[in-house]
């Protein structure tokens, strides 16, 4: 089971029942299973894309956040990532201290330059007017989701432009999602 799925089913943040058999079950009886993503990895065009995007924002030492719902895939962005592009990761793994170290540390550090981000990590209640540059590198069902998120960019102490990119592949389930979200607006 996804683990940030496991987690928002649990009405506490420190445990709750498990979903299959109801037995009591805390944060710390959790484990992740390890995975070869590393040594199976390719880049897709849309991984291609945002790398192309960070390094030319890097080069301008603007700050960028990349939101994703899906934490395997900000595990697969970590991958390039690695080769040269100074970066952190936000998700719901992390303890509230933890999330503090992590956003303190993207707002002072000059090697930093990329906040990874789960979208559901990061949309409640974080000021993270260090980056001006926002990456959705999925689209999310509902619209003031996404744009929660972005406000936590772009607010009130921000001194620069913000520049939002969504990265939606065309004559997919992405597209339709867009399409869709397009009509109810």
């Amino acid at each position: 089971m996804c683990r940030e799925c496991l987690l928002s089913c649990w009405r506490t943040p420190s445990g709750g029942p498990c979903p299959i058999c109801r037995s009591p079950l805390s944060k710390a009886d959790l484990i992740t299973c390890p995975s070869d993503v590393e040594k199976n990895w390719k880049e897709s065009s849309k991984v291609t894309r945002l790398i192309k995007y960070l390094r030319r924002v890097q080069r301008s030492g603007e700050k960028s956040i990349v939101f994703s719902r899906w934490t395997a895939f900000l595990d697969l962005l970590e991958i390039p990532l690695r080769k040269g592009i100074g970066f952190l990761r936000l998700d719901g793994k992390l303890s509230r201290k933890k999330r503090e170290v992590v956003l303190k540390e993207f707002s002072e550090s000059r090697d930093k330059m990329v906040l990874l981000m789960s979208l559901k990590a990061g949309g409640v209640g974080l000021n993270l007017t260090a980056a001006s540059n926002v990456f959705l590198m999925d689209p999310w069902w509902n619209p003031a989701v996404e744009e929660q998120a972005i406000m936590r960019i772009h607010r009130i102490g921000q001194k620069r432009q913000v520049r939002v990119r969504r990265f939606i592949v065309k004559d997919t389930v992405e597209g339709r999602i867009q399409q869709l979200k397009m009509l109810f607006r």
